[in-house]
Parts: structure tokens; sequence; C-alpha cells
């Protein structure tokens, strides 16, 4: 009976190793960047859709345009619908800051602490959902996180 219970007492103690380790490996997991979405009209034909970025101190995220070879710029993507098309491209509403980043050997352009980007879209039908979303990369002074994907969605009325 003794190694049966000293047997549920090993066990018990793995477990509650493992747990932990999850639950502290979950707990490092870092988001410096947090965003925010909007929808506004901008007539009967078309809508504007506003993506507020706001990044953590110490972090940057990438604009629009950065020079192939460099960080994975910010993009985004529209799922297909037939009422709805995205007009030119996104643009950035303040400008990114361009300097010469050591890590990938090139200019390229960043924003701190917050970034704001706008994309107009033409809406022929109504109603319709526009769903998309926004891939970014960001990186601080020792370590770059993965271009990440952050999902929007929006009922046209």
């Amino acid at each position: 009976m003794s190694n049966l219970k000293n047997m549920s007492r090993k066990v018990f103690v793995l477990f509650s190793i493992i747990v932990f380790s999850l639950v502290s490996v979950a707990g490092q997991v870092k988001e410096p960047v947090k965003w925010r979405f909007e929808l506004k009209e901008v007539n009967q034909y078309e809508v504007q859709v506003v993506a507020y970025a706001s990044i953590e101190h110490g972090w940057k995220m990438y604009g629009l345009d950065v020079p192939e070879g460099g960080p994975v710029p910010t993009e985004f993507t529209f799922e297909k619908a037939d009422a709805i098309r995205p007009l030119k491209k996104a643009v950035e509403i303040e400008k990114a800051t361009v300097k010469f980043d050591e890590v990938f050997s090139m200019e390229v352009p960043f924003f701190k602490e917050k970034a704001v980007f706008s994309q107009n879209i033409r809406v022929t039908k109504k109603p319709v959902k526009l769903k998309g979303y926004v891939t970014f990369m960001c990186c601080n002074d020792e370590m770059c996180m993965p271009p990440t994907d952050v999902d929007f969605e929006f009922d046209i009325k």
C-alpha cells in the first residue's frame, strides 16, 4: 500500500511541476502591440477601416513599405466578397520614422509607441460583412517577435 501511496505522490508532484511550468511559459508570452479597429463611413459607397496600434515601450513595429530583405512589413488583407473591394492600398496616417537598422543592415521604416493606418473599401451592396486581418512584425533591442496576424470584422449596414 505504501508503494502505491509513494507512486501517487510522485505522479502528483510531477504533474504539479508540469502544470506550473506550462503556466510560467504561458505567462511569458509577449504581446508588445495591441490593436483597435474602427469603421468610418466615407460616403454611400465607401467606408474606411482605421487601425490603431499601441506599441509597448522599447518595441518598434515596421511600416507598410519595407525594402525587400528587411523585416516583415505591416500589411492588410481583406477576405474576398462580391460586395466589397479595397481601393488603392493601405496608408500610414502618420509617417513612419526611417533609420538604419543594424539587425537588417538597411534603412527601414518603423513606429514606436503608436501607429495609425487606414484603408478605403468600395461597398457595392449592403448589408455585407467585411472581414480581414493585419499582419505585422515587431522587435526590441533583444529579440523580434514572429509575424503575427490580428483579425478584424465589421457588419456594414
